[in-house]
């Protein structure tokens, strides 16, 4: 029997369509089931955000801790940061202008260092690397609760088991989605990193991301705020034993420069505002007494 050109065409053809079918279905259901599981960290952490830049481009995640207030990590704060996006598992560049507050300002803390070599792959020596994030309006926990943080010093995580949730690419796509993944607590080895816990992942084969995420984002202790991320998660391995790893700033030191900060923009907020009341008030009260110069003017012409 003699199979012409076309018939195998044809059959290859019908093979390439049918494994894509297959392909496509495989997808969908990974895709399905990867969109309940980034639903759940949604919900159960409703006070994540997305922290963006002008062109509304995804540079890092952060935590609502007040009505104004968003906690990151200090590496964050190197590049020009204009929105928050509040309330959504899924950040692409088309969201809602409804989901978006403008930043007012940022706050380093002074005491900032982190450097680095091997673009960001070894870190040499790590200090205060948190960084506060303000809103143009006071409305963050308004709708979404803020979270609860945790009063604990480096000592008080030992052995502690440790989740990082943060946005961070999936699949083929160019969105960014909530992801999440467990270390255990380990000592850190190099003395240079101040204020620090570290922790390998909980199990290389229980590995919940794909590529790199959540750079800023909150590290947590049950259900208390513990720490933020010094660097991306899925970056840093340990050259001994190759298991990824990461280095979070311990939040308890910095709570009492956190309450400073945001109390020192408050009162600046408000003198601000006080300031410009009493301009237009002045501004008024010029205008009334021009109009009735100009009142009695006419009266004495007529």
């Amino acid at each position: 029997m003699v199979i012409s050109w076309y018939t195998c065409l044809f059959e290859i053809i019908f093979l390439t369509i049918i494994f894509h079918i297959k392909t496509k279905g495989e997808l969908i259901a990974t895709l399905q089931k990867d969109w309940s599981a980034i639903e759940t960290l949604a919900e159960e952490h409703p006070y994540i955000v997305g922290l963006l830049n002008y062109t509304k481009d995804y540079m890092c995640t952060g935590t609502i801790i007040s009505k104004r207030t968003v906690l990151t990590s200090g590496t964050c704060l190197s590049t020009k940061l204009k929105y928050i996006v509040v309330g959504t598992a899924l950040l692409r560049k088309s969201i809602k202008n409804n989901m978006l507050l403008e930043i007012a300002t940022t706050i380093l803390h002074g005491d900032y260092i982190f450097e680095s070599k091997f673009s960001g792959v070894n870190v040499t020596r790590l200090h205060s690397n948190i960084g506060l994030v303000i809103s143009t309006r006071p409305i963050l926990t308004f709708f979404f609760v803020s979270a609860d943080i945790g009063n604990y010093y480096a000592s008080e995580l030992e052995r502690a088991t440790l989740t990082t949730v943060g946005y961070g690419k999936i699949h083929n796509s160019d969105a960014m989605v909530l992801q999440a993944q467990e270390y255990r607590q380990i000592p850190c080895t190099n003395p240079k990193w101040y204020y620090c816990v570290c922790g390998i992942e909980y199990s290389p084969y229980r590995k919940t991301y794909e590529q790199e995420f959540g750079n800023g984002a909150p590290v947590l202790h049950e259900t208390e705020l513990a720490a933020i991320t010094a660097s991306p998660c899925g970056i840093l391995i340990l050259t001994s034993t190759k298991v990824k790893y990461n280095i979070f700033t311990v939040v308890g030191p910095y709570l009492p420069w956190i309450e400073k900060m945001r109390l020192n923009f408050t009162i600046a907020s408000t003198k601000s505002l006080r300031a410009r009341n009493s301009g237009d008030i002045n501004v008024n009260i010029n205008t009334i007494y021009y109009f009735y110069i100009f009142i009695i003017f006419i009266k004495f012409l007529t």
